[in-house]
């Protein structure tokens, strides 16, 4: 008896999460009526660049890499993901007994902006992702290592936070 109310009460809790619309992240595919997408990357051969034109590529959005100032107008009916440069900054947090740095704040951000015949879905807006680390100074290729893993992952996250911008932009603009 007790085994069977357990299954029942997993059974509810697992269908309350899907009435709710809950999904684990990165778990859904890109649902948008962008078939295809011009990319305008100010950094084409950048890790962010290959991160997002893979997340695109899972999605089944057919994407073309266009040159921002020759090719943006040809298709006007192909939706144009304008993408700048991407920043990264530190700045330190807290300092330790010696004076120095010993927690710094990362923040990685790009600038997008999405045109479809000549309207602007997406008006030119910045995308962040802040982290916090601590840096050992008695571990300085430690610190190199976690630093990259860092920034990897809030490439990562960045690029989800833009799939689910173009999603969000696909639903309003959508009748």
């Amino acid at each position: 008896m007790k085994r069977i109310l357990t299954i029942c009460g997993l059974i509810i809790i697992s269908l309350s999460f899907v009435a709710c619309g809950f999904s684990l992240r990165g778990n859904e595919l890109i649902n948008s009526r962008f078939s295809n997408l011009q990319l305008s990357l100010s950094q084409p051969n950048s890790e962010f660049s290959r991160m997002l034109r893979h997340s695109l590529d899972i999605a089944q959005v057919s994407t073309e890499v266009i040159n921002t100032s020759e090719e943006i107008g040809l298709a006007s009916s192909t939706p144009v993901l304008a993408i700048g440069d991407e920043q990264i900054s530190n700045r330190p947090v807290t300092v330790n007994a010696r004076a120095r740095a010993a927690q710094y704040e990362m923040r990685l951000s790009i600038t997008i902006a999405l045109d479809q015949a000549d309207e602007m879905l997406i008006e030119p807006e910045t995308l962040f992702i802040d982290r916090t680390y601590f840096e050992d100074i008695e571990n300085l290729t430690g610190n190199r290592e976690e630093v990259e893993i860092i920034t990897t992952e809030m490439r990562r996250e960045l690029v989800n936070q833009l799939i689910r911008r173009l999603e969000a932009a696909d639903n309003y603009a959508s009748p």
